[in-house]
């Protein structure tokens, strides 16, 4: 039996949980009342992708250019690789503290809004970071009535200010890096089929790491030119005193990423035929007891908790490798900054792109099951192991530098051909003695009292007989080999490890309900961040630092370090690297056994939200802000005839 007929008033509808019919503004672009028809053309999931990917690509370059500059602002301001780590860690102390709230609330919001909006505020510190010029060209020579260092004002050598200032610049980026994944992320897979979803998040990923890749290079670039433009030294970019315009790819990246943010302020809430309703989360999330069940539910999950901690020891053992991976080459292979960036940035970032478009397309074409797909991660995470572990056995043999191990253990550059120069480690310039075989740190420490501009030598040396060349002995830069080798070999590693990595990220959205995708992205960011961002810089840091064998000094206190025991480098970045890196696979190997709880891989969720959802309205007549419509209401337990011709058009 039909029920009385209820008039309802426009505003009554939205209890539908259609947002095409709840409110059209959900579904358009633009912002406010202006929403003008023209740009409706913009409002689809692939233009999303394209401005996202762009968004990822200027913001990628933001690390590597920080990355690729350490060796060098290590010099101009003088401080050692742990603070390099403190300024690194910056950005994920703002990660740790957003994250959580983040990726809870946001849902709630225009998702697409709240990236633009944070990446402007990325783009508003990149300028900050720029530019404290440096000093003139300065040699230390043996001199008996050399002015003493002045030690009065208690500072040492390091530049805090500068240190300072580049610990915020971190410390702002960190909030537009958390928005861009914790909310881009699901916001994509929440408005495109499960099925699309694998090859829109290869694409997306592949895409952003062409920023990483322009990162190095743009730095490559910039670190050629000296950092002050106006001012040419009269030594090369081969010379350790040279500082390269490390500030300039900061403008450029700023100014970039407020061209390519500014359009995210005007996609909408979300899109038509999401696969995931924005209004069926909201309610979800009410109706599942909010934030506190949605915790308990990801605590129990043991597929989402091994794969946090597999990614928490895996960047931590990959992060801390590739950020020293520049100043590793330099050292290693005698590169320049310019030259490391360049190199580091086509090895490790563009065949990840390549890896993970093929993965992606693998899992849109292939359909692997999810046990398959899980012991393929654990074999291809394994095999990456093993390319860099190669590194080890790939290096050169130590520079052959003028002075002695101590019993201490530590290196000193003290001779007896030198004891009268008073000489200190605040200048690092390289001088190749007479026999073309041995490096002396500088001058004063060979014993030269006179340099010769015209055929820049160093003469009048107690330490060997004629005269010194500027820079390091040919037989050092030129007796080493195994650069392109180790290169081979590490980018087919990096292009096989990331076939994994869009399975890898899906395998989390995958195990969780979509009401819980943003919350587990926070939480798992923030996790991410407390035990692998932060920690990473640190401990790598610390390894490196202690494989040092001369620092810069000055009155008592060190700075940065200018010659590493490459031997001890060497072993211990990759020995580092591959153990938290097998630690991590044994946590992917463990997840093969819960495969089982992998459901819907690639088939949307529509027949079990469409079964919860209101049957369809009949057609609207008069539908307007003034005319109310009158709709029978239907008891919960009969059927819906759409051909029920009794609901008659409103009389006027």
């Amino acid at each position: 039996m039909r029920n009385k007929a209820k008039t309802y008033e426009v505003n009554e509808l939205k209890k539908w949980p259609d947002p095409e019919i709840d409110d059209p503004t959900l579904t358009s672009c633009g912002m406010g009342s202006w929403r003008p028809k023209w740009l409706q053309v913009f409002a689809n999931p692939v233009v999303f992708l394209i401005n996202m990917s762009l968004v990822g690509t200027i913001q990628g370059m933001t690390g590597p250019l920080f990355i690729s500059s350490i060796s060098t602002l290590e010099k101009r301001y003088a401080f050692d690789s742990k603070i390099s780590a403190v300024i690194l860690i910056a950005d994920n102390f703002s990660q740790m503290l957003i994250s959580p709230f983040i990726g809870y609330l946001a849902v709630r919001y225009n998702r697409a809004r709240l990236i633009g909006i944070a990446e402007n505020l990325l783009d508003d510190d990149s300028p900050i970071l720029s530019r404290y010029l440096t000093n003139r060209t300065s040699y230390e020579m043996c001199s008996s009535d050399r002015t003493p260092i002045d030690c009065t004002d208690n500072r040492g050598a390091t530049v805090w200010f500068a240190v300072f200032v580049l610990f915020m610049g971190s410390f702002f980026r960190g909030i537009g890096f958390t928005c861009y994944f914790v909310i881009g992320f699901p916001y994509l897979d929440d408005n495109v089929s499960k099925k699309s979803s694998p090859i829109y998040m290869s694409v997306m990923q592949a895409i952003r790491l062409i920023g990483p890749a322009s990162g190095f290079m743009l730095s490559s670039f910039c670190l050629r030119m000296y950092e002050n433009p106006f001012y040419k030294p009269d030594f090369g970019r081969g010379d350790p005193r040279f500082v390269g315009a490390w500030w300039l790819g900061f403008c450029i990246v700023g100014t970039l990423l407020f061209i390519v943010a500014f359009p995210m302020l005007f996609f909408p809430f979300q899109f038509k035929n999401a696969s995931v309703k924005a209004d069926d989360i909201k309610k979800k999330m009410k109706d599942n007891g909010g934030s506190i069940e949605a915790f308990k539910r990801f605590v129990k999950n043991p597929i989402v908790m091994l794969y946090i901690a597999g990614n928490i020891f895996r960047y931590i053992g990959i992060g801390g490798y590739v950020m020293f991976k520049t100043k590793y080459i330099e050292s290693q292979f005698r590169q320049s900054s310019s030259s490391a960036s360049f190199i580091t940035g086509t090895t490790s970032i563009m065949p990840m792109a390549v890896g993970i478009l093929l993965g992606g397309a693998m899992l849109t074409v292939l359909k692997p099951k999810p046990k398959f797909i899980l012991i393929y991660v654990f074999i291809v995470e394994s095999l990456s192991i093993f390319g860099i572990g190669s590194g080890m056995y790939l290096g050169c043999d130590p520079i052959n530098i003028n002075g002695q191990t101590m019993d201490t253990g530590t290196f000193s550059l003290s001779s007896s051909c030198a004891q009268n120069c008073d000489c200190s480690t605040r200048i690092y310039s390289p001088l190749c003695g007479s026999d073309s075989k041995t490096t002396y740190f500088s001058p004063c420490f060979a014993g030269c009292s006179s340099y010769n501009p015209l055929n820049s030598t160093f003469e009048n040396c107690s330490c060997f007989d004629g005269a010194g060349s500027k820079g390091f002995c040919k037989q050092d830069i030129d007796s080493c080999q195994n650069l392109f080798k180790y290169l081979i070999i590490v980018l087919c590693g990096a292009i096989v490890s990331s076939t994994a990595r869009t399975a890898n990220s899906l395998i989390s959205f995958r195990t969780v309900e979509p009401i819980d995708k943003g919350f587990t992205m926070g939480i798992g960011s923030s996790l991410m961040a407390i035990f692998a961002f932060i920690p990473y810089p640190i401990i790598f840091g610390s390894i490196v630092d202690s494989s040092c064998l001369v620092w810069e000094s000055k009155c008592g206190k060190t700075g940065n370090c200018w010659v590493y025991d490459q031997t001890k480098f060497r072993n211990y970045l990759h020995g580092a690297a591959i153990s938290f890196m097998a630690i991590g696979s044994l946590f992917d190997f463990l997840m093969i056994f819960f495969s089982n709880r992998v459901k819907n891989f690639y088939e949307d969720e529509n027949d079990s939200t469409d079964a919860k959802l209101p049957p369809p309205l009949p057609p609207i007549y008069g539908l307007s802000k003034t005319n109310p419509i009158y709709i029978d209401t239907i008891d919960s337990d009969q059927s819906f005839d759409q051909s029920d011709t009794s609901l008659e058009k409103p009389k006027r």
